[in-house]
């Protein structure tokens, strides 16, 4: 019996890492993409705030900043990848916000849930997610008498 878990546990594992690194490559894809696409439209950087909680979330809020800092448009354009069908770059950042939570914060949108944003500076090419989740807790005390 013993076996089995083990054999069970071991081929869990393995699918679970060809899952992680297909998603890191789909991030890797989607980033440089994202990149190109923003630098070339004056998008200096770009806020996605999401929440989540009672087994759902979402894309709350995408602000885009041009190099004066100030808010712009989302650019109404087509963004191509290799091998993948142009998308809108607003779809492309949502599709890139959901990979990222659920590579790195899987189940962000379960219980009470998670909040927080997504930070891309495109001169710097990074990529920073901040998320916070929630939890309900409490203390017990039992004292005989």
């Amino acid at each position: 019996m013993m076996n089995d878990f083990s054999t069970m546990a071991n081929d869990y594992l393995a699918r679970k890492a060809e899952r992680d690194a297909a998603a890191n490559t789909e991030i890797a894809e989607m980033k440089a993409a994202l990149l190109t696409s923003l630098a070339a439209h004056g998008i200096v950087t770009v806020e996605i705030r999401f929440d989540g909680y009672a087994d759902s979330g979402a894309i709350e809020q995408t602000t885009f900043f041009g190099a004066d800092g100030k808010v712009v448009e989302c650019p109404d354009i087509l963004v191509a990848r290799e091998g993948k069908d142009e998308v809108k770059l607003a779809s492309l950042l949502e599709d890139f916000a959901y990979a990222a939570l659920e590579r790195h914060h899987d189940g962000w949108e379960i219980n009470d849930g998670a909040f927080g944003e997504l930070l891309i500076n495109v001169a710097e090419a990074s990529f920073q997610l901040d998320c916070n989740l929630r939890f309900t807790s409490h203390d017990s005390h039992s004292t005989e008498l």
